[in-house]
């Protein structure tokens, strides 16, 4: 998943630009997102502007996505078959708020400057047409709007199955998160959080991050407004590090049958979690050291990590009593030695049921990720972070 960062060349200088690409390129930022409509002069001087901005942002290994539209075209005077200017300005991205809805969508997609040309991804029906008539979707990224208005988002349910149409149309989808910096600004005067889902707006940054990893399907993710900060840089990288590792087998698990136990290259869920005290050094080595958590076929009553009870096979879990008759949702059990053939196996309560003796209790999923469950489908990668 590629991380990006916004400018706005209206509020910022471009010292202050500078200073924050440079910082979002520490911690694994690798694109720009910026408004042309931004700087208001004439052509010259916005060619002069946007430049400089191009050289900084590669300069520091990113590349410049910028917000465009007809009208700003007819601007600088470029045209569908002409993109000259943008090249001049240096960007490696176009993003086009609307469509022409003939042959002129055609002749931006295949421009010969390779700017690659993205198109609003709430606007599915356009880019089916655009697909119809020949465009390559290998050029073509689809891109979420934010939105600075409080309850006018989209809702998680809206983000699957817009991408789901373009996952099976092969096209990439960008989207918008929202930095929680006090007085984070975008393009307009409201400060209210810039994020694409609505119920990202109060929300952590880094936890807006899980959730999109946990529906997938999104390729890039951008913070929508600005400066966010180190500290929301540094918890999106810890995500990241946490979500996308690489595997390998491991003995007594079915070697090479990486249907029920991934290796490579994977993405899993992060999940943090209140650890109980009491629990034993195997066990949080299943909890923590175990790398394929991955979720069973059948999970309406618990999420079942089974294939840990295969590398614990020379353990001893011994069987600690529970303090409470049933578990709830969100509680982490381990079987224990009462059931040696399953003994090491981890499941996540979804549904409350009756605590038995071969369960042991070694946690809990905490409140504010809860949600995370809705989204761990059968063959699902998960891991846990403690708090």
């Amino acid at each position: 998943m590629k991380l990006g960062v916004s400018v706005y060349p209206e509020q910022e200088t471009i010292e202050e630009i500078e200073n924050y690409l440079k910082l979002a390129n520490n911690y694994g930022f690798t694109r720009v997102f910026t408004s042309l409509f931004s700087v208001q002069d004439d052509k010259s001087k916005i060619i002069s502007y946007f430049k400089k901005l191009s050289e900084i942002a590669h300069n520091n290994h990113m590349e410049v996505i910028g917000d465009c539209n007809s009208k700003f075209m007819q601007k600088m005077e470029a045209t569908p078959s002409d993109l000259s200017v943008f090249e001049e300005m240096g960007f490696d991205v176009l993003r086009m708020d609307g469509v022409f809805g003939d042959y002129r969508d055609l002749e931006m997609i295949e421009n010969k400057y390779g700017i690659k040309i993205e198109l609003n991804a709430s606007e599915m029906q356009a880019v089916e047409g655009i697909l119809e008539a020949g465009g390559n979707p290998k050029k073509i990224m689809a891109s979420y709007n934010f939105y600075p208005l409080r309850n006018t988002g989209a809702s998680p349910e809206d983000v699957i199955k817009v991408n789901n149409f373009f996952e099976k149309k092969g096209i990439e989808v960008e989207i918008f998160i929202s930095s929680a910096v006090e007085n984070a600004h975008g393009p307009w005067p409201l400060r209210d959080g810039l994020p694409t889902i609505e119920m990202h707006r109060d929300i952590p940054p880094s936890l807006q991050l899980k959730h999109l990893l946990a529906m997938g399907g999104i390729s890039s993710v951008i913070f929508g407004n600005g400066h966010a900060s180190k500290e929301e840089f540094e918890d999106i990288q810890k995500v990241i590090k946490e979500s996308y590792v690489t595997v390998t087998d491991k003995e007594g698990i079915f070697k090479g049958n990486t249907h029920f136990v991934p290796e490579g290259d994977i993405l899993r869920i992060p999940l943090t979690i209140i650890v109980n005290e009491n629990i034993s050094k195997d066990e949080m080595d299943i909890l923590f050291s175990y790398d394929k958590h991955n979720v069973a076929e059948y999970n309406h009553t618990i999420f079942r990590s089974r294939w840990s009870r295969c590398v614990f096979t020379n353990s001893d879990i011994a069987s600690i009593k529970a303090n409470k008759e049933y578990y709830s949702p969100g509680d982490i059990i381990i079987i224990n030695n009462i059931i040696p053939r399953y003994m090491g196996e981890l499941h996540i309560v979804r549904k409350a049921i009756k605590a038995e003796p071969y369960h042991n209790y070694v946690g809990h999923i905490i409140d504010e990720e809860m949600f995370l469950l809705e989204y761990l489908d059968p063959g699902k990668c998960f891991s846990f972070v403690r708090k």
